[in-house]
């Protein structure tokens, strides 16, 4: 480090008495500026050695450290042929030839991408790899093309193997218990609720996972959890790109899809497309102890369950890039999913009396299809001037999403010893569904002084649904179909957020910062036809957020970083929808129009720490969150019918103080260990009428990702998660724990054909278990989906990266034209 520091001292005393003396003979106010960037990650290298060599002596004419945005800036130089060269250690050299002119003042080199260095030892290939893991001031970065196991899976299957994100049995994504809010290249999913937009990204197609615990004042405010960011694959490079992927999994499970661009000088065409046919089974158990006899004296009720489901999908999006000139771009994207499938419910029933000798049984069988076309538009504008960080951006979303979905229930209940049958239940149910989402937002962002910046913008979101749900029960004394004004329901919906923010960010030494308000205001409004009750609620909300980096005087590898920022936790149109969910007759599912929005505060602080020699990765952290008026759901018994009925509600404070650990270890060049430990302490306090509901508890989670590259370019990886039991406000989530096994060989020049082979769910273990607790019933359920199954994949990508691919012949005396959009590939 010493003799590092000593050489760029002297490189900075040659490169001023070089320039002292150009400057008698050359008055130029020629200026240079570029950023290095990591290749992989888009991270910016900070204090990275860029020098300027005269040609052709090679000697040192100008030198400087990127700044921790990776920005560097030389003014005064004296005009004639360089060599520009980059060096940081990790990463490959990377040198660029430069003809400076007095014709061009302002040389702007945009970004600049070091790529990681390798080596080859002994008979292992060691490749240069994208970091699986990084830490930046605001997010946690993954590299998706790391994760083996999720080849030829979806987004679901990405984030399965993030730490911190849960997913549930039913693909419900959660970050640290809490709800999320999920992204797409930035921007809101036009495809509303998490599950449903992951389910529509083929895992190919995603470059990396950016996670968000804290988001800035420049997101959205929805999502106690914070947010996930996918970013999906697109090459910006003169030429074109093509990769095909399909496979199959033993479960019954069929898919395919082809992801494309093509550039040609100021166009670039991008477009994917994906067809995935599913087919699973599950089961279920329920046993329940009324601690309070009903009035067909049922002490102990049980209910076993079987269940299939088909379903497919295909879909995909179709998108242009087009370069006016070097400031100014449009991207405009079409997107079409269509999804569509069936499942059965087979769920016997038992009811006991306290001696636990039968009283009746049933059996009952839910049949239904859904069938849902999704169209979503998206136009983008980015418009950037010769100013090093100014840049304006906007764009325009909107989706319309449609839906049907039928349905059909029927029961027969008999006493035992055939003692006779009551008429049987039956119950036909058709549901219609329209939603739309109209995004707008423009966002500006400006140097402030010599190290800060500025970045304001504004946001408008318009949701609109529309349910039309239809429950008719078959009356056997008129022989005919009836509607159920209890179970239909016909309801609108409407939800607009209009947003505006503003962040500044700047360095005092070793301190970077970022400091930020957001404000809100929120107007959801509803109203049931059906039932004639509405719901009219605003709010007005201001979210502040505070960003802390520390760069560690004596150690550039070192870094500690604090956040705090407010989120909010607005109901959904399902939590609110008033109508009842009786595809369980002994469960029942309600929805709650008075719920609130629950307000959170989020404070973390994390030290990260990169070993250079070794190439090992440390993050660790401690957080605390308190979330006032936590929306959670209860259930309650009717003593009478023996019904339980769940709905959402406002119960309490709910407070969580946690600590993180992530550590990435080489044990070899070829084999990396990356280990994460979570635990977390948590408090319901609940009030008023909920004090009960007050509970504690303490959770923890491990995920262990070990990644083997091995001889013929073979990848191995294995990845093993537990998570203990989480309290409920009514009892208990029991523990869950799994592992999975992928294999990947990659073949052909550059790795353009991989076979991979996953097991996922190696040991059989995963399943959803939960017990609850309360003064009138004590009940245990468990859920479990055909989890361990075989998946093999097959990828192939083919194309030609030239920057004259499709440049015409040109004539000796034609001038040389510059290509919009190609960073750091202008004729200078």
């Amino acid at each position: 480090m010493m003799y590092r520091r000593l050489l760029f001292v002297c490189t900075l005393l040659y490169s001023y008495c070089y320039s002292v003396a150009q400057s008698k003979n050359d008055l130029s106010t020629i200026q240079l500026s570029g950023k290095a960037l990591d290749a992989a990650t888009g991270k910016p290298v900070e204090y990275a050695s860029v020098v300027l060599l005269h040609l052709p002596d090679s000697t040192v004419a100008y030198g400087m450290y990127t700044k921790p945005d990776g920005s560097f800036r030389f003014a005064g130089i004296a005009a004639g042929p360089y060599v520009l060269r980059i060096t940081f250690m990790g990463y490959d050299k990377l040198e660029k030839a430069l003809q400076v002119t007095a014709a061009k003042p302002a040389l702007a080199l945009g970004a600049l991408k070091m790529q990681g260095a390798g080596k080859t030892l002994s008979t292992v290939e060691v490749k240069a790899e994208k970091p699986a893991f990084s830490m930046q001031i605001d997010r946690q970065v993954f590299d998706a093309g790391s994760l083996v196991t999720a080849d030829g899976g979806t987004g679901t299957d990405i984030l399965k193997n993030i730490p911190s994100v849960e997913v549930d049995i039913d693909d419900n994504i959660s970050l640290r218990g809490k709800s999320v809010t999920i992204y797409v290249d930035g921007k809101p999913s036009p495809f509303g609720d998490p599950k449903t937009a992951l389910q529509m990204i083929p895992a190919e197609t995603i470059e990396r996972v950016e996670v968000i615990n804290n988001p800035s004042a420049r997101f959205e405010a929805q999502g106690g959890g914070g947010i996930i960011n996918i970013v999906l694959k697109k090459d910006k490079a003169i030429g074109y790109n093509v990769m095909v992927n399909a496979g199959a999994a033993t479960r019954g499970q069929y898919y395919g899809s082809a992801n494309a661009n093509l550039r040609m000088r100021r166009f670039n065409f991008f477009g994917n497309y994906y067809g995935r046919y599913d087919n699973r089974n599950g089961s279920g158990y329920s046993n329940r102890q009324n601690l309070v006899p009903d009035s067909s004296n049922t002490s102990y009720f049980t209910q076993v369950s079987r269940n299939t489901s088909k379903n497919s999908s295909h879909g995909g999006r179709l998108g242009l890039d087009y370069y006016l000139d070097d400031h100014n771009t449009i991207t405009l994207v079409q997107g079409l999913n269509f999804g569509n499938g069936n499942s059965e419910d087979n769920i016997l029933l038992s009811y006991l009396d306290a001696d636990k000798q039968p009283l009746r049984y049933g059996n009952r069988n839910n049949t239904s299809d859904h069938y849902n076309p999704n169209t979503h538009t998206n136009l983008h504008f980015r418009h950037t001037t010769d100013t090093e960080d100014e840049e304006l951006t906007a764009y325009v979303s909107y989706s319309n999403n449609h839906g049907s979905n039928n349905s059909y229930y029927y029961t027969l209940y008999e006493k035992p010893g055939n003692s006779g049958t009551d008429d049987p239940d039956q119950q036909s149910n058709t549901g219609r569904s329209h939603n739309q989402f109209l995004n707008a937002q423009a966002d500006y962002t400006t140097p402030l002084g010599e190290k800060g910046k500025l970045e304001a913008g504004f946001r408008a979101t318009a949701r609109k649904n529309e349910n039309d749900y239809n429950a008719l029960l078959y009356n056997w004394d008129n022989q005919a179909y009836e509607k159920s004004e209890q179970l239909s329901n016909s309801y609108e919906y409407k939800e607009n957020v209009y947003a505006g923010y503003a962040n500044m960010a700047g360095a005092l030494g070793n301190l970077g910062y970022q400091v930020g308000a957001r404000v809100e205001q929120a107007s959801l409004k509803g109203y049931s036809y059906s039932r004639d009750t509405s719901v009219d609620n605003r709010f007005f909300n201001i979210f502040p957020s505070v960003f802390l980096k520390y760069n560690l005087p004596h150690n550039e590898d070192q870094s500690l970083i604090f956040n705090y920022a407010t989120r909010v936790d607005r109901p959904n149109f399902d939590e609110l929808l008033p109508y009842v969910n009786n595809s369980d007759p002994q469960n029942i599912r309600v929805g709650n129009p008075e719920l609130q929005p629950s307000l959170t505060h989020k404070f973390e602080v994390n030290y990260s720490s990169y070993f250079p020699e070794s190439r090992d990765f440390l993050n660790t952290g401690v957080y605390y969150s308190q979330a006032n008026d936590d929306i959670d759901r209860i259930s309650t018994l009717d003593t009478t019918t023996g019904v339980t009925t769940t709905m959402p509600m406002n119960l309490a404070t709910d407070q969580d103080w946690g600590g993180n650990f992530t550590y990435q270890l080489h044990i070899f060049r070829w084999w990396n260990v990356t280990s994460n430990f979570n635990l977390e302490y948590s408090r319901l306090t609940g009030a008023g009428d909920n004090s009960t509901l007050s509970n504690e508890y303490v959770t923890y989670g491990v995920r262990v990702n070990s990644n083997l590259r091995l001889p013929a370019r073979f990848n191995v990886q294995l990845q093993g998660h537990y998570r203990s039991p989480r309290v409920l406000p009514q009892g208990t989530f029991r523990a869950m724990n799994g592992m999975d096994l992928g294999i990947r060989k990659e073949m052909l020049k550059n790795n353009a054909l991989a076979i991979s082979l996953n097991i996922s769910d190696l040991l059989n273990t995963q399943q959803f278990s939960t017990r609850y607790e309360t003064d009138a019933f004590i009940q245990n359920y468990e859920r479990k989906r055909a989890t361990r199954f075989i998946r093999l994949n097959l990828r192939y990508r083919f194309g030609k990266m030239d920057p004259n691919l499709f440049k015409k012949k040109r004539q000796p005396d034609e001038p040389v034209e510059e290509i919009p959009g190609q960073e750091g590939m202008q004729r200078l």
